[in-house]
């Protein structure tokens, strides 16, 4: 649908132009957020759920309630939020190989999957891609 919509009334499209839009209809326009200020704010309230929610479960986890969500977590509408020993995930759009989402981890050594699935958008918060 995206797709469809960013291609407009368009036929003939050159190389530079669908390579784009083929990323974003093939990744269903999930894409990161990049202002800075956001970002911060991000990094603030995950900093609160690593605090708040501390993992001490046997399965190294904590899914945290919807109704929980501080307000800039909640506002990018995320299909779970997860506290684990090594950070919070926000999960997007979730899938096979670990989906779309932010990372904030206590340490960057401790993210959980291959450094290559990953994109640093400040210290501290990344973002991931499935992998």
């Amino acid at each position: 649908m995206c797709f469809i919509a960013a291609m407009g009334r368009s036929r003939n499209l050159n190389a530079a132009v669908a390579v784009p839009f083929a990323t974003a209809f093939l990744s269903g326009c999930t894409s990161p957020i990049s202002d800075p200020v956001m970002l911060r704010a991000l990094e603030g309230e995950v900093r609160s759920l690593i605090t708040d929610y501390p993992v001490s479960a046997p399965n190294g986890l904590v899914d945290i309630p919807m109704n929980r969500w501080p307000p800039k977590i909640a506002g990018l509408k995320p299909e779970a939020v997860t506290v684990y020993r090594w950070g919070v995930d926000i999960m997007v759009k979730p899938g096979l190989d670990g989906g779309y989402g932010y990372a904030v981890p206590k340490n960057q050594e401790d993210l959980p999957m291959p450094a290559k699935c990953y994109s640093e958008l400040r210290q501290g918060v990344f973002w991931h891609g499935p992998c």
